[in-house]
């Protein structure tokens, strides 16, 4: 059992007092997670946070010690529908023509590149994307998307899924497991928990590099016998999301 993290909506408009309280759990017990920047804003729910000149200085900083950059979307803006997962009733990228989200995944690296590092790794925001998305993601160099229900990571169209299917951290029994966080909405109860999770679990959190490369590292039979785990969860665990969990308003 393994557990990974993600930051979602990491941008220069954020609730800074809390990034910078995860930052710090995290900097105290070693974790390094997945960090998803959003590479250009224009969410207006977004946009009235504090918006912080040194962005780039941070994210640099953090990159240098060991967190993974990944991009999150392009513009963080509901344009499509819920992709294929269907998590979500609407989204940034699910739903759109080839050539639009070729050009919105294009617009939103060439940000990040020219700011920090060249991205491998994408978040789509509200889990919205589809056969579009992943081959616009493959034309881009993309390796890797932090998506999906599985408990093991997987190549599908040509691209590496990482599963996400936690939005807090809980108990599990096996797996590789990336909890989403979401900074700019965590409540002291949040907080709280996050670090009495991770002491008591600190030796089952992994770097999340270590994540991105297990896949590679797999020989045949662990990639076979972890597919067949992976069928078998997603029987089990969409009933349960569709009639209790479902976020979709």
């Amino acid at each position: 059992m393994k557990y990974f993290f993600r930051l979602d909506d990491i941008a220069p408009n954020m609730d800074w007092g809390n990034f910078f309280r995860v930052r710090d759990i995290f900097k105290r017990y070693g974790v390094k997670p997945l960090f998803a920047i959003i590479p250009d804003l224009k969410d207006s729910k977004l946009l009235d946070f504090e918006f912080n000149y040194n962005f780039w200085d941070v994210v640099k900083k953090l990159s240098s010690d060991g967190w993974v950059a990944g991009q999150h979307g392009y513009q963080h803006l509901a344009k499509g529908d819920g992709g294929v997962l269907k998590i979500h009733n609407n989204g940034e990228f699910g739903g759109l023509d080839f050539e639009s989200q070729k050009s919105m995944v294009a617009f939103g690296k060439e940000m990040l590149e020219k700011n920090i590092n060249n991205p491998e790794i994408f978040i789509a925001p509200r889990h919205s994307f589809d056969k579009n998305t992943i081959e616009a993601l493959k034309i881009n160099k993309f390796n890797y998307i932090s998506d999906g229900v599985a408990l093991y990571p997987f190549k599908k169209w040509g691209i590496i899924w990482l599963p996400q299917i936690l939005w807090r951290p809980r108990k599990g029994l096996f797996g590789m497991i990336t909890v989403a966080l979401h900074p700019n909405t965590m409540t002291e109860k949040d907080f709280e928990d996050l670090e009495k999770f991770i002491e008591k679990n600190s030796n089952k959190i992994g770097d999340f590099a270590e994540l991105a490369n297990w896949h590679s590292r797999a020989n045949a039979f662990k990639k076979i016998l972890t597919f067949l785990i992976n069928q078998a969860f997603k029987m089990v665990w969409w009933p349960v999301f569709w009639t209790k969990f479902r976020m979709s308003k």
